[in-house]
């Protein structure tokens, strides 16, 4: 049996690197049904129009067709949905994500095409789908919800898929990393507590370790992203986890997102020895009224706290907040750019309160009859928001302007590295961060040396090299540049960025034939890179001259 699991996106949403990503939901689901026998095929048709997507779908001939439904896609979804079910009467079509969990009675009503609407967590229900088919016993019009996975270690790692890609491009899409499901609070606008469930279910952190193994050797993957919802809520997990990865010499940055009451100075030492160097914390507000009415659960003082502990250990800070939840006003916007001066965050995302089905907010707004779910079948917009009135866009360009004005005082100086040092000891990540500063401010001797002491101490790991080579590419010195970056080729091979890096260099130096080697392995490493077939290209055409 052919199965297709896929995912696409309005047009307006094509240049978007986050919306155009496969949710991380759908690759679990192909990994776990590629692990188990099952011929699938993972398709990211994100920047791909109808017509195109059609196409593809024709020449793949699936048996069994599931798309991930969620409130930005639903638009282009059900349209692709409808246009697949003529073509193949015969197939079974799913529909799975939050969007289609919060929603199944209603798309099912108006959308016959649908088959079947996976509720909630995905590799079983579309496992049970599988052997109805196979019984001959396809579902039609049905909800499946076969509850949440109680041991999340026999879900196969996004990474381990041995199926077929289709316009995936690895080098990103596993780079993101998730080690638990589940939230134990329950903010008002957020459905994650609905959709995964209240109870936080951890994988080992020795699977976890594997998985980090398999992006940086397999893939060459240097950078990470850890999306839990609350990455730290279980500190000795974290602190476990950080630990191995000292001892596995994985020498990889990352980031992560967490609540302001889940960290400590501890932990964040932990982390940022083992490579950390960026958190995110959902603010949401510098309001007490308003982080009440979000359930947020936090004060103040542990918004201030969490932030300060993390500029201490110097890891870069950014927050999320939210504007024009419902009694707000200026004087909340007022506290809250306050409470910035006071945090000094390196960078903020500042959203509108928006409703989305399976929330509170949302549930609470059907109450009152202010929205019903008609709504999401009457217009094709990516969102809808608590309130509409245009001085909500007013207070968030204030929030954001004001973060900028701030970025001179919240950007880490050579004062806070010595901090820094003093806190966390010595730290590989420390140093990146300071030679960074001192490249940046064109301080090159400064931060030469500094990359010189990561590679003196620590030679198998790459970030030294490639600092080291792109600080020598920017001052002309591009043998040392070349000669770095093919460091990096050596101790990570599958990094395409490394053999990015040593084409470029060679170029620089008239070394064309080493630059086209390069280039063809950055190419197979990763087909999807613009600036590796913009040099391709320019190989190409200098040797038509």
């Amino acid at each position: 049996m052919k199965i297709l699991l896929g995912y696409c996106v309005e047009k307006e949403h094509y240049h978007d690197y986050y919306v155009t990503l496969l949710p991380l939901g759908l690759i679990s689901i192909a990994s776990y049904l590629s692990n188990g026998g099952y011929d699938v095929v993972l398709a990211n048709f994100s920047k791909k129009s109808t017509e195109q997507i059609i196409k593809e779908i024709t020449h793949i001939k699936p048996q069994l067709i599931g798309f991930s439904l969620f409130t930005h896609n639903r638009s282009i979804t059900l349209h692709i949905v409808n246009k697949i079910k003529l073509l193949f009467p015969n197939s079974v079509i799913v529909l799975g994500g939050p969007h289609a969990t919060f929603l199944d009675k209603e798309i099912l009503q108006r959308y016959p095409s649908v088959d079947c609407i996976v509720e909630g967590e995905g590799e079983a229900a579309m496992l049970a789908i599988i052997k109805n088919i196979e019984q001959g016993k396809p579902p039609r019009h049905a909800i499946i919800n076969m509850h949440s996975v109680n041991d999340v270690n026999n879900i196969p790692y996004p990474s381990r898929f041995n199926g077929t890609l289709y316009n995936v491009n690895v080098n990103e899409q596993y780079k993101y990393i998730i080690t638990s499901r589940g939230c134990y609070n329950n903010c008002t606008f957020c459905d994650s507590p609905t959709f995964w469930g209240k109870k936080v279910r951890f994988r080992e952190v020795d699977d976890v370790v594997e998985e980090l193994e398999t992006i940086y050797r397999k893939y060459g993957i240097i950078y990470f992203s850890m999306r839990d919802d609350n990455f730290t809520v279980r500190k000795d997990r974290v602190q476990e986890l950080s630990h191995k990865m000292i001892r596995k010499k994985l020498y990889m940055m990352w980031n992560c997102q967490a609540r302001v009451d889940a960290i400590d100075e501890s932990m964040l030492i932990g982390m940022k020895k083992a490579g950390l160097e960026h958190i995110q914390y959902g603010v949401e507000s510098g309001s007490e009224k308003i982080l009440a009415s979000y359930n947020k659960k936090t004060t103040i003082d542990t918004i201030i706290h969490a932030a300060s502990i993390t500029r201490k250990v110097g890891i870069y800070l950014s927050i999320y907040l939210m504007v024009g939840m419902k009694g707000e006003d200026y004087n909340d916007i007022k506290k809250t750019k306050k409470l910035l001066a006071v945090i000094l965050p390196g960078d903020s995302i500042v959203s509108p309160v928006a409703l989305y089905p399976g929330t509170k907010l949302y549930e609470d707004e059907k109450k009152n009859g202010a929205i019903s779910d008609s709504i999401w079948f009457n217009n094709n917009d990516a969102g809808i928001f608590l309130r509409n009135e245009p001085v909500i866009k007013e207070w968030m360009n204030e929030l954001l302007m004001a973060t900028y004005t701030l970025r001179d005082k919240a950007w880490y100086k050579a004062k806070d590295f010595a901090m820094h040092k003093k806190i966390v000891g010595d730290c590989w990540v420390t140093d990146i961060m300071e030679g960074d500063y001192y490249f940046d401010n064109e301080l090159y001797p400064e931060a030469a040396a500094i990359y010189g002491k990561v590679i003196k101490n620590i030679p198998d790991n790459p970030w030294g090299y490639m600092r080291n080579g792109k600080l020598h590419f920017t001052m002309g010195d591009y043998e040392t540049a070349m000669e770095s970056f093919n460091d990096v080729t050596k101790i990570v091979p599958n990094y395409y960025g490394g053999w990015l890096k040593f084409a470029q260099s060679c170029i620089a130096l008239g070394l064309n034939k080493k630059a086209k080697k390069a280039i063809d392995k950055a190419l197979q490493l990763n087909p999807y890179e613009e600036r590796i077939n913009a040099l391709n290209s320019l190989l190409k055409n200098n040797r038509r001259k």
